[in-house]
C-alpha cells in the first residue's frame, strides 16, 4: 500500500491505493458474513460498483496469503480462513502487496526529520497491526469526526 502523506492548504491527507481499499472492503464483507454465508467476487464487486476482474486479482492475492478460502459449486464462494479477530488490517494490506510509505526520505533530511518520518510510519503501522476485521465490523456506524487546529 502506498499511504502517501501530503500536506496541502486544507491540512493532511492520507492516500491509499484502490488495491488496499478494495482488499479491505472485500475482507470486511467476508467478516460480516463469517460463519453465515460465502460471498462471490461478482456480488461484492456489484455492491461496491467496482470491476469484478480487478477485485478478482486482489482476491487471488488474499487467497495466496491464506486469508481467504474458496469453495466451488452452487453454494460456493469465498469465506475467511480464520476468525475476523485474528486478521489485522496490516495483514490484508501486506497480502495485496502494498507498502507503507508515508514520506520518502531525502538525503537532505536532517536527523530530526528522519526521526519524525519514521515515527509517523510506525504509528500508522501500529494502528493497522492492532486493528482487526472484528474491530471494523463491530465499530459504531457513525464515527464522530474531530477537527484539530494547530
Amino acid at each position: 500500500m502506498y499511504i502517501n502523506f501530503r500536506l496541502n492548504s486544507r491540512g493532511e491527507t492520507l492516500f491509499i491505493s484502490t488495491k488496499g481499499r478494495y482488499g479491505l472492503y472485500f475482507m470486511t464483507v467476508l467478516a460480516d458474513s463469517y460463519n453465515v454465508e460465502r460471498r462471490s467476487v461478482k456480488s461484492v464487486a456489484t455492491e461496491r460498483e467496482i470491476s469484478d476482474l480487478y477485485l478478482e486479482q486482489i482476491v487471488a492475492k488474499l487467497k495466496r496469503a491464506k486469508l481467504v478460502k474458496s469453495t466451488r459449486g452452487a453454494y460456493g464462494g469465498y469465506e475467511l480462513n480464520m476468525p475476523p479477530e485474528e486478521i489485522s488490517v496490516y495483514m490484508i494490506f501486506k497480502a495485496v502487496g502494498e507498502n507503507i510509505l508515508i514520506i520518502e526520505q531525502d538525503e537532505k533530511d536532517t536527523k530530526n526529520e528522519k526521526y519524525l518520518w519514521r515515527e509517523m510510519r510506525d504509528a500508522i503501522s501500529g494502528v493497522m497491526k492492532n486493528t482487526s476485521l472484528y474491530d471494523l465490523i463491530t465499530s459504531p456506524d457513525e464515527i464522530e469526526e474531530y477537527m484539530f487546529y494547530i
